[in-house]
């Protein structure tokens, strides 16, 4: 008999997790076919469940030698094999075309971005001051190095990275990871131009992670700039171990700026396009319940990204374990409840959904580009009035 789909989908959250935990190896067979040599310097490969969610798993051999599960060609696609839980089929997206398209600088659009399902993920601008002041390029899937002479792509690069990815891959979305952008603003002028040019060049929807401003007003900026979801992350709902994970970041950007900007946000975006990361694993897993209720109260998203300690990390985390599957399972589904409440599980605009459970698939249509722009001016029509925020 078929499994139940609710079975089916704790089973696939379970496998999701101990897949964070534990890597992915190659399969021999693939190995002598020269599959790894076409992921060139990936960290992690994106697979696409039997459910039709994305997953971004790690192959890097200091991290997943160990692992259970081993990835092996199975009739015409692929399959995660484990010695004592079977085989699951997977696909593998076909991103090659995207990843081998060039911009008019020479660099290939896979040094540049991901795509992850409708999703393009870009980091601009990954250093600021020569400090890095946030989240490592492997929560989002991203190539692990850029070229050493470019600490920044140039707008033009961006958009030839977004237009190659909109013809290749059917993005339909695209997220500006910037935490690295530690300035009283928050990043806004810097990100800007980067907006307004995808804005122009391709109609999709555009979300961003930053560091939150220092005069909360300022979040208005970001949405009257043409952003249509943002993520300020709290890393940790404990400050304290907040401050163990990155303690640059709370040094220069307390818990209490974050939640400021956090309850901006939530009161000028739409619902369901506010979001914050709580890294699980770095803190006691009795803390997510509360964090995620009092995000959620707030208007907020609250995403559950599984810490992934890779070889050569271990100060981003002191602390990091991995995490019990059966405890973050139940979470996920106390989060799902939550949303649902709260109403910020289904929204026309949303920012991307970096959580263990998978890439959400999300196919933003017109409407939900027009529904967006008739929005952002209503808000900011509605703020130049007497009175008016």
């Amino acid at each position: 008999m078929a499994a139940e789909p609710a079975a089916l989908d704790r089973d696939l959250a379970a496998l999701r997790l101990d897949l964070t935990n534990q890597g992915l190896r190659l399969g021999e067979d693939l190995l002598a076919g020269g599959f790894a040599l076409g992921l060139a310097s990936a960290e992690g490969i994106d697979l696409v469940m039997p459910d039709g969610r994305w997953s971004n798993v790690s192959i890097s051999p200091g991290y997943a030698g160990t692992s259970p599960y081993v990835l092996v060609e199975a009739g015409s696609g692929f399959a995660i094999r484990h010695r004592a839980h079977g085989s699951v089929p997977v696909c593998l997206p076909d991103t090659v075309r995207f990843r081998h398209a060039r911009t008019h600088s020479g660099f290939s659009c896979g040094d540049i971005g991901a795509v992850h399902g409708r999703w393009l993920v870009v980091a601009p601008i990954t250093v600021q001051n020569g400090l890095a002041l946030d989240r490592p390029r492997r929560y989002l899937g991203l190539p692990p190095h850029r070229p050493l002479t470019k600490s920044a792509w140039s707008v033009d690069e961006v958009v030839a990275c977004a237009e190659a990815a909109w013809v290749h891959a059917g993005i339909r979305a695209v997220h500006l990871e910037a935490g690295a952008l530690l300035k009283p603003d928050g990043g806004v002028a810097d990100l800007l131009p980067y907006v307004t040019a995808l804005r122009r060049a391709l109609p999709v929807l555009v979300s961003v992670s930053v560091l939150p401003p220092e005069d909360p007003t300022r979040v208005l900026d970001l949405y009257a700039g043409g952003v249509d979801a943002v993520s300020y992350h709290l890393l940790a709902w404990d400050e304290g171990s907040a401050q163990a994970v990155a303690p640059l970041r709370t040094r220069f950007c307390p818990h209490a700026r974050v939640w400021a900007a956090l309850h901006a946000a939530a009161r000028i975006f739409p619902r369901g396009a506010v979001s914050s990361d709580l890294l699980v694993g770095l803190e006691s897993l009795d803390h997510l319940p509360p964090a995620m209720t009092a995000l959620a109260e707030a208007g907020v998203v609250p995403n559950l990204t599984v810490f992934r300690p890779l070889p050569g990390a271990e100060d981003d985390a002191p602390n990091g374990e991995l995490v019990p599957t059966e405890r973050v399972v139940a979470l996920m589904d106390q989060r799902r409840a939550l949303l649902a409440a709260h109403g910020l599980q289904l929204s026309r605009v949303r920012g991307f959904p970096r959580v263990f459970s998978g890439y959400d698939r999300a196919d933003p249509r017109r409407i939900d580009l027009w529904y967006a722009s008739l929005r952002r001016w209503a808000r900011i029509d509605r703020q130049d009035e007497p009175g008016g925020h």
